[in-house]
């Protein structure tokens, strides 16, 4: 066999083909996993191996959710389900397919504790499955729903994916181009967990000081043309 797929390991996946794409799924997704329980997602670690390693064999870290059950697990089993799944069933994209698996995956740990969340070493190898297929109501009987019963409106989900792409690099260019000061205001404010008070006190400003440098920085960032490129047609 020659061309693309000559390398390809029964049951692989598409994504896998493609890392960068799946490395920004995967980014939303985690993005998603914090959305659902109100939380600001701190920056994923990655490990910089190849492959699957890259977004699944992350050190867990001291965050943890309800049940003891941290967000590196959430994303392992999330990432797991959208690798399992195949194409030829998917009716919508795999990014708007992602956030709905985040937001399923993350409401059931949170219902369930460490249910279900087997440590990453014990995990079995991917399966792939059809979206079609009857999913169980419970361990051991099958609901009359499908996989994709569970999932809301793909358009949805696509602009969910999309906004929470553009949000994501906002805050990687906030990261590059701002110092300190402005960095701070800038995220503290557009993510919503910091107040125009308490950076004003922090950085011995006036709160309409603070808002006239948050507006500076928001304009600087939506108006760079690595941000564009996410508004114009998805990412660069």
């Amino acid at each position: 066999m020659t061309g693309p797929d000559a390398s390809r390991a029964p049951g692989s996946h598409p994504l896998q083909d493609d890392p960068d794409r799946l490395e920004a799924i995967v980014d939303v997704m985690w993005a998603q996993i914090h959305k659902v329980v109100g939380r600001t997602a701190p920056r994923r670690r990655r490990t910089g191996g190849s492959g699957l390693d890259r977004v699944v064999g992350q050190p867990a870290s001291d965050e943890l959710f309800a049940g003891d059950v941290s967000p590196e697990d959430i994303l392992s089993e999330a990432l797991m389900a959208l690798l399992s799944t195949d194409a030829d069933v998917l009716s919508e994209s795999w990014e708007a397919f992602s956030v709905g698996i985040a937001r399923n995956k993350t409401k059931q740990a949170i219902r369930d504790g460490q249910a279900g969340l087997r440590p990453t070493a014990h995990r079995p190898g991917l399966s792939v499955i059809s979206g079609d297929a009857a999913r169980a109501a419970n361990g051991d009987e099958v609901g009359a729903g499908t996989v994709f019963d569970t999932l809301p409106d793909p358009h949805d989900l696509e602009r969910e994916f999309l906004v929470t792409n553009q949000q994501l690099e906002l805050s990687r260019l906030a990261r590059e181009l701002t110092h300190a000061r402005d960095r701070t205001i800038f995220l503290g404010l557009h993510f919503g967990d910091r107040t125009r008070k308490s950076l004003a006190e922090e950085f011995d400003l006036t709160p309409p000081g603070v808002t006239h440098i948050y507006k500076q920085v928001s304009r600087r960032l939506h108006d760079h043309p690595r941000f564009q490129r996410f508004t114009e047609g998805g990412e660069s």
